[in-house]
C-alpha cells in the first residue's frame, strides 16, 4: 500500500482522533494489539465509503477483545459480542445504528472513521489482548468498504499529520 491508494478492507475500525500523536506501543495498548505488533510500522487508513446499518456491527470498546467482555479469556463467562448482546436484550438495532451513523460516524476531520493496518504479520489469537478502551466497530459488508491510505508510519514513528 502507498499513500493515496484506495483499498478495500473489512475488520475493526475506530476514529482517527484516538490514533494521532501516539507512539506505537501506546496504540498497541489502546487498540488491543500484542506488544510489538506495530514495531515494524503501520498504515493509517481513512474510510471513504459511507456506511449503512447493514455494513457494520458494534464491538464496544477495545478492552473487550473481539467485542466480547473478557474475550481474552479461553472461556469468557458470556461469549456474546456487543452486537449479539444488544440483539439479545431487545435493542432496536436498525434504529440504534441509524442514530450512530447520523450522530457518531464522520468522514472528515478528527472524528473521521479510521483503521490501523500493522505491517507485521499476524501470529494468531495472542495478537489481540484487551485494549485500554477506545470505541470500535467492525465492517461486515461482504466485499468490505473503501479506505484511502492516509499515511505510512514507520518503525518508532508517530502519526502527526492532519485528518484529510
Amino acid at each position: 500500500m502507498a499513500v493515496g491508494d484506495r483499498v478495500t478492507k473489512r475488520g475493526f475500525f475506530t476514529k482517527a482522533l484516538y490514533l494521532r500523536s501516539q507512539p506505537s506501543h501506546e496504540l498497541e495498548q489502546r487498540l488491543g494489539y500484542r506488544t510489538g505488533r506495530l514495531s515494524q510500522g503501520w498504515s493509517l487508513l481513512f474510510m471513504d465509503d459511507m456506511l449503512t446499518e447493514t455494513d457494520f456491527e458494534f464491538r464496544g470498546y477495545s478492552q473487550m477483545s473481539g467485542g466480547v467482555a473478557q474475550g481474552h479469556l479461553p472461556n469468557p463467562p458470556d461469549p456474546r459480542n456487543s452486537e449479539q448482546w444488544l440483539r439479545d436484550n431487545n435493542f432496536d438495532l436498525p434504529r440504534l445504528k441509524q442514530k450512530i451513523i447520523r450522530e457518531v460516524f464522520a468522514y472528515t476531520g478528527h472524528e473521521r472513521l479510521a483503521k490501523v493496518v500493522p505491517l507485521a504479520g499476524e501470529f494468531g489469537e495472542d495478537d489481540y489482548p484487551p485494549g485500554s478502551g477506545i470505541p470500535q466497530w467492525t465492517i461486515v459488508r461482504p466485499k468490505g468498504v473503501q479506505f484511502r491510505v492516509a499515511a505510512e508510519i514507520g518503525p518508532g514513528m508517530v502519526y502527526l499529520g492532519n485528518y484529510t
